[in-house]
């Protein structure tokens, strides 16, 4: 059985930390941290991977809009650290679809649930699991 998502960034947490790879193990410390104060939000001891993937997904989303802030400020050395942060939470998401995937989920999702927009982002959203960003799917 392969191992879960917070099972293997708990070991590549303990790899980074002997390696004393810095920003890693400050990203990983971080995304564990999130999926802790989830899993007590959630009264769980473990988060399964689709809590994990929105944990994730969330970090990724601060990332860039700390990158964005950065552009807007010019900040170039906090743009470099968000750049790297995004990488390494980026590893650990499922592989992002193409626009034109969202688009035929898109009009599934039309076929199944009617041109409301609510209904449709759920279905969406369901059927992506992370694999999508909300905001692409919006548009």
């Amino acid at each position: 059985m392969p191992p879960t998502l917070t099972e293997r960034i708990d070991e590549d947490y303990k790899t980074a930390l002997k390696a004393g790879q810095r920003l890693r193990v400050d990203t990983l410390r971080l995304i564990k941290a999130g999926i802790q104060r989830v899993a007590s939000e959630k009264r769980k001891d473990r988060l399964d991977d689709p809590d994990v993937v929105q944990v994730l997904a969330q970090q990724a989303k601060q990332r860039k809009e700390t990158m964005d802030a950065a552009k807007q400020g010019s900040r170039q050395d906090v743009l470099d650290q968000a750049t790297q942060e995004l990488a390494i939470v980026n590893a650990y998401l499922p592989q992002q679809l193409s626009p034109e995937a969202v688009a035929s989920l898109i009009d599934e999702a039309i076929k199944a649930v009617g041109p409301n927009q609510g209904p449709i982002m759920k279905y969406v959203m369901g059927k992506a699991a992370g694999s999508a960003d909300g905001k692409l799917v919006s548009q």
